[in-house]
């Protein structure tokens, strides 16, 4: 029991409550056939909010909202400090808000 918790708390963003928060919601994670299931079960997956040819997504307000503010919480530490997460970000999210300020001043 002590190794889940070690690697838990490893990850930037994840203190001791918030790793024996996901352990004791989560128990078992083998009991999710896969990730679409754990993210929806812990309200991270998005939900389909389309309408005719437009397609959105919104967030999701089900799932277990207090594995979903620790999952939060992580996230927004992981944001503010140069980690792995924080260069996903940039990869990701950076190119295309600098490529919509430049068709705004066109």
């Amino acid at each position: 029991m002590d190794s889940p918790f070690i690697a838990l708390t490893d990850l930037h963003g994840i203190g001791p409550s918030g790793a024996a928060r996901l352990l004791v919601e989560v128990g078992d994670i083998t009991r999710f056939p896969n990730r679409a299931h754990f993210a929806s079960w812990n309200g991270t997956a998005p939900v389909d909010a389309s309408s005719g040819e437009q397609v959105r997504h919104r967030l999701s307000r089900a799932g277990n909202r207090q594995i979903n503010r620790v999952l939060h919480i992580m996230a927004t530490v992981q944001l503010r400090n140069p980690t792995e997460g924080r260069a996903y970000f940039d990869r990701r999210v950076v190119p295309f808000r600098h490529a919509d300020r430049l068709d705004r001043r066109c």
